[in-house]
């Protein structure tokens, strides 16, 4: 994985963009700005280990371009539980369950995601308790897709 800066980011990715991903959905700009300037920013190829399974989070992803896929397990089981598109997080709910991640996580093609951080996702209501309470709602929207999607395949 590559660590990008925000300036590197911003040459691709406007916040205009970012508000149209569903994770991002109804924030404002200084607070995804906020976000941006916190955050790591990486870019990662194929191969690359967002999570290992039975990791404990220190944080999470939002898939911001490109795809990732979460496994039950070691990724060479190859049992999959879900396929990460732009606007989508992964590692939330173990970092809130404070359990650790139920497989490996990595990029299926080339990507860019931001790394959300125990410390910097805790100090948000500080910044602004309204945008922070808005992307939790988005996250556990984010949540609830993913287990409807998951359980209409089984």
């Amino acid at each position: 994985m590559e660590q990008l800066t925000r300036a590197q980011f911003d040459e691709q990715y406007t916040i205009e963009h970012l508000q149209e991903l569903s994770v991002f959905g109804a924030l404002n700009r200084d607070f995804i700005g906020h976000l941006l300037e916190q955050c790591e920013i990486y870019r990662t190829e194929p191969g690359d280990l967002l999570f290992q399974d039975s990791e404990s989070p220190k944080g999470f992803y939002i898939q911001i371009h490109g795809e990732s896929t979460l496994y039950c397990g070691r990724q060479l089981r190859n049992q999959i539980v879900n396929v990460l598109r732009p606007g989508e997080c992964v590692g939330f709910i173990s970092m809130l369950s404070m359990n650790s991640v139920i497989g490996d996580v990595t990029p299926s093609v080339g990507s860019i995601v931001l790394h959300i951080s125990n410390p910097l996702f805790a100090t948000l209501p500080e910044i602004d308790g309204e945008q922070s309470f808005i992307l939790l709602m988005n996250l556990t929207r984010n949540i609830c897709r993913a287990y409807i999607k998951h359980a209409v395949q089984e």
